[in-house]
């Protein structure tokens, strides 16, 4: 007796870019999503790479129609995955992402298959949408451990390309903007963009890189550099039109025209990000920002209030409406937000609860806390020399102390 046949893998979908495939399994889910069915999706894959990376855009995606993308790895112990999914009690607003299903346990490792197969009902009764991630053989085990399942699927995509050479590995871990060896690190980040393949599926990735390029020049005050590797991006932006990437982009203008003192061109790159990105409450802070370095006091306020709105556990918006109000004289108003703030005090880092006592005029925690935050690394010295909310102690001999102990 011959072995199973291998699916049939050929599909339309697999000449589409990696952002095309996406589109469909998030069009899928979103149709699925508006009209409160189940979904079942196959996407065949090769690289955790790219599962990681699909996985990420979708996980962007669908929090903007107010989904939550809810990894589930399966194992011996949670192999039925139909009855564990149906019993979550947040079914209504989630995706699932299934992966790992060779690791399910029992004979022939079927166990996992074998429940798909026997409660495949569960997917329809309690509208479940979930993502089964198949990797090398694991296809082939679906189709004949659970070909009743099988039939039930919506929509099968691939996701064989090979992301290791389109992509390489970059993770905020191990390229991020930190004070020391910035030369190494620019020189790194030159090198991956240099060695990144000029195809569809790397166009983000290169923003990316560009975005953080951009930040690296800024943090050694390299502006020129800065403000050029942003514009490249803002051409390729442009060309995607892109809200997320072109939101981003002119954000970081702004901010490296603050440390410019370019402050009528700082605001208007701070509008341009919003018109983008109007729920972005990092964006109305950078707004607030110029505004206070024109001493436009009144607009920056508004501008905080609107980031208060949108994250009102954000303890930066409220520290700087606070000292913008100690600025205005209104000691009221800068007292009333205080109260406001501080519960958020307590899951705060030390750099935030620096900048917050800053705001508040309390010059002494303010440095105490820095302290602190210098010696678990949480601040760098070009972002405190960027800091608007840390004015009011640059004068304290403490804190020149503290530069010159920890930036020689």
């Amino acid at each position: 007796m011959s072995g199973p046949s291998k699916p049939d893998r050929k599909i339309p979908e697999q000449t589409m870019s990696i952002e095309e495939r996406v589109d469909l399994l998030f069009e899928e889910l979103a149709f699925a999503i508006r009209w409160q069915r189940p979904s079942i999706l196959l996407v065949f894959y090769d690289s955790e790479s790219v599962r990681e990376m699909v996985e990420l855009a979708l996980e962007k995606r669908l929090a903007e129609i107010g989904q939550e993308l809810v990894q589930f790895g399966v194992d011996e112990e949670h192999f039925d995955i139909p009855l564990l999914l149906s019993q979550r009690p947040e079914r209504d607003r989630s995706v699932y992402s299934v992966s790992g299903m060779a690791r399910g346990g029992g004979k022939g490792g079927a166990n996992a298959y074998r429940a798909l197969n026997m409660r495949r009902e569960y997917f329809v009764d309690y509208s479940i949408r979930v993502i089964t991630w198949l990797a090398g053989d694991e296809s082939i085990e679906l189709s004949r451990h659970a070909p009743d399942f099988w039939a039930f699927r919506h929509r099968v995509v691939e996701f064989h390309d090979s992301v290791d050479t389109i992509r390489p590995a970059i993770s905020e871990q191990e390229f991020t903007v930190e004070p020391e060896d910035l030369d190494g690190q620019i020189e790194q980040g030159e090198a991956l963009i240099s060695d990144l393949p000029k195809q569809n599926e790397t166009i983000i990735v290169r923003l990316d890189l560009i975005n953080k390029l951009a930040a690296l020049y800024q943090a050694k005050e390299a502006y020129d550099q800065a403000l050029r590797r942003l514009k490249q991006g803002l051409v390729i932006a442009k060309q995607l039109n892109n809200p997320e990437q072109l939101a981003k982009l002119w954000g970081n203008f702004g901010s490296v025209y603050l440390d410019l003192g370019r402050h009528n061109r700082a605001v208007r790159a701070c509008r341009k990000a919003i018109r983008f990105s109007p729920q972005d409450a990092s964006l109305w802070i950078e707004l607030g920002h110029v505004y206070r370095k024109e001493q436009r006091l009144s607009h920056a306020i508004i501008a905080y209030k609107q980031a208060c709105r949108l994250d009102p556990q954000n303890l930066s918006a409220s520290a700087s409406m606070v000292a913008c109000y100690r600025l205005m004289g209104k000691d009221n108003l800068a007292e009333h937000q205080r109260k406001i703030a501080l519960p958020m005090m307590e899951i705060e880092t030390e750099y935030n609860k620096a900048v917050f006592e800053a705001a508040c005029g309390n010059s002494s925690k303010a440095i105490g806390h820095l302290v602190s935050a210098l010696e678990k690394k949480q601040a760098g010295v070009s972002g405190m020399r960027r800091e608007p909310n840390l004015d009011s102690i640059r004068d304290d001999p403490e804190y020149h102390n503290l530069l010159g102990k920890y930036f020689r």
